[in-house]
């Protein structure tokens, strides 16, 4: 489904996870925690369920609202702390701040992906650039190191509003 953003551009909308999907995260976050010697508790389930469930960034207060609402027994403490743990197992990650300096998380995808944020409206869009990317791994390597990761975001002004 399309979304059009205030700004006027149109954001596709991804979908919640799969049944399918969903066993794979179980079976990561599986062997995550008995690597680290940890079980897979009912409560982190419930949390992982809902944070992978989301469709698009989100805050951790926001995760906390909705984990309350549903399993009000799981503590606000619980769920911060198994955030850590899910971005710790490679199934969230942060991703950027929001305009109010707050981080943001989304599900980790197995395709890499920058950012540009809506400076006008606060709206996310993703985007893939190969060319972006070489330039990237082109300077790194001119300049001795070793990428492990990294995070491109572009704070920008919609042309589509007259000013």
């Amino acid at each position: 489904m399309l979304k059009t953003a205030p700004c006027g551009r149109k954001k596709v909308q991804e979908p919640a996870p799969t049944g399918e999907s969903l066993d794979s995260w179980e079976t990561i976050l599986t062997v995550f925690l008995r690597e680290k010697s940890l079980r897979l508790t009912d409560q982190r389930r419930k949390i992982a369920s809902i944070a992978l469930s989301h469709d698009s960034h989100f805050e951790i207060q926001e995760l906390v609202r909705e984990v309350r609402k549903s399993h009000p027994e799981i503590s606000p403490a619980t769920v911060y702390r198994n955030v850590k743990t899910l971005c710790e197992a490679g199934l969230l990650q942060e991703t950027l701040e929001s305009r109010s300096g707050v981080t943001l998380y989304e599900r980790t995808e197995s395709e890499h992906h920058d950012h540009i944020v809506c400076l006008d409206c606060g709206l996310i869009f993703e985007f893939h650039n190969a060319a972006i990317e070489k330039a990237q791994t082109k300077a790194i390597r001119a300049m001795g190191f070793f990428e492990t990761r990294h995070q491109h975001v572009i704070y920008a002004k919609c042309d589509l509003i007259k000013k």
